[in-house]
């Protein structure tokens, strides 16, 4: 047995002793309580918003419901496996199993560490590429002493990170906050940690990391280098970015907006309505009224004035009344007429 055989059986017997030891009963049952909370919370908002007539906000928050949605259930599913740990018995392993799966680590991966005081075992994937969006290398690491414990004892780290636009905490389409989100791997990936199945375990993660599910990501590859638009949040791609003219903020195409004054592009914070005539300009084309002091744009306004302070200032004088020269004007072309 070579020198670095004999490291391995030395870990395999720590592993083995650390990981089977009898697992406590969880002093709480974690419940997605926060994920509910919040749930509720937008809906209030979004009810609240429509019955003030913010439509645009309305709108902004009805597009956040569907993520809402689905981190309540992924909560759930969390939930759910948590208890399933604590409940399914924990098959006993051996030491000779795990240093086998060791080795069989280092010949799947370029990179296996071993860290006996952190109780920690971490393999490096290669870089990986996910229809043209080079998402890096990644870290799995797993922490033997936390299965049964936790839903994840382990987690997935970006070495070199190219998170979404959108969302930075997502470092891949099916990892957010270095917890991976199994999908359809979940029953196999928790039945390997159960039964100390490591070398199962690492392969099965590093094939989820390796596959991409459209509708179950947490950030779809199509709108990963997009930049969110400051209103709606929706992705947008360079080509077509469209940006404010007073606080540089991106947007999309749906909610960029020009100033009936200047035309320049602006998004709908930066854009009021004139008092008058109600059209949306920016604040350099909108004047405050010294009267009324309401804003009001360059064709709602004279001599500085609103139209309508304008003319409570400046009364109209009646014309004069010309009916007698009218009816001299008619007399002398009588004459005229009978003169001829």
């Amino acid at each position: 047995m070579t020198m670095t055989d004999r490291k391995l059986f030395r870990a395999a017997v720590v592993i083995q002793e650390q990981s089977s030891r009898q697992r406590p009963v969880p002093e709480s049952i974690y419940l997605p309580d926060y994920s509910w909370n919040h749930l509720q919370q937008l809906k209030r908002n979004i009810t609240r918003a429509r019955e003030r007539g913010w439509h645009l906000a309305a709108q902004s928050l009805l597009g956040t419901l569907p993520d809402a949605c689905r981190d309540l259930q992924r909560d759930l599913e969390a939930s759910l496996q948590t208890l399933a740990t604590h409940t399914r018995p924990r098959l006993p392993t051996n030491a000779s199993a795990i240093y086998q799966d060791l080795r069989a680590l280092q010949g799947e991966f370029d990179k296996v560490e071993i860290d006996l005081t952190a109780h920690e075992l971490t393999v490096t994937t290669e870089t990986i590429e996910l229809e043209g969006v080079l998402l890096g290398e990644f870290q799995i690491k797993l922490y033997w002493t936390d299965i049964g414990q936790t839903s994840h004892p382990y987690r997935v780290v970006a070495l070199d990170p190219n998170p979404a636009a959108r969302r930075e905490d997502v470092t891949h389409p099916h990892v957010q906050d270095e917890q991976l989100c199994e999908g359809d791997g979940r029953a196999a990936i928790a039945a390997a940690l159960a039964e100390s199945r490591f070398y199962d375990f690492f392969l099965l993660v590093n094939q989820v990391l390796h596959s991409y599910g459209e509708g179950s990501a947490y950030v779809e590859l199509s709108d990963w280098d997009g930049t969110p638009c400051a209103d709606c949040g929706t992705s947008v791609s360079d080509d077509d970015r469209y940006y404010c003219h007073r606080c540089d903020s991106t947007l999309c195409d749906s909610c960029s907006s020009n100033c009936q004054g200047c035309d320049n592009s602006h998004c709908t914070s930066c854009l009021q309505a004139c008092a008058d005539c109600g059209e949306l300009y920016c604040s350099s084309c909108l004047k405050a009224c010294p009267v009324c002091r309401k804003r009001f744009c360059p064709d709602c306004r004279q001599e500085g004035l609103c139209t309508t302070c304008y003319e409570i200032l400046n009364p109209k004088t009646e014309e004069p009344n010309n009916d007698s020269s009218t009816e001299s004007q008619c007399e002398t072309a009588c004459l005229v007429g009978q003169g001829s």
